[in-house]
């Protein structure tokens, strides 16, 4: 599988590409992540601005690591748009082993069919 993520760096727009699968690091990474995430939003009083912020650089320097060092953490922060932080969303999920949505069976998609 191919992962490629756009962004926007000095005005242009680059892409960047992947055909690896994910790696051991990649998916320890994820984890510590998604680690991360879990305690931010098990706080009494909910994430601060500053666990917003730093999972914001967590997410880019995954996003950056996992794609080589190909774009900087800054470059991901500045340049990624939505549909891009999506695609990095959905690459965590991948190395977490969580499925797509549309691929998983549930009673009710087989009743529909």
């Amino acid at each position: 599988m191919a992962y490629e993520v756009n962004l926007i760096i000095n005005g242009k727009k680059e892409q960047f590409k992947r055909t690896e699968p994910p790696f051991l690091k990649e998916i320890t990474r994820a984890l510590v992540l998604q680690q991360h995430q879990v305690r931010m939003y098990g706080k009494n009083d909910g994430p601060t601005d500053k666990d917003f912020d730093n999972n914001s650089k967590e997410i880019a320097k995954f996003a950056s690591q996992f794609f080589k060092d190909q774009f900087t953490q800054e470059d991901f922060l500045n340049g990624a748009d939505g549909e891009n932080v999506t695609v990095i969303s959905n690459i965590i999920d991948q190395c977490l082993g969580v499925k797509n949505p549309e691929d998983i069976d549930t009673d009710e998609s087989k009743a529909k069919k």
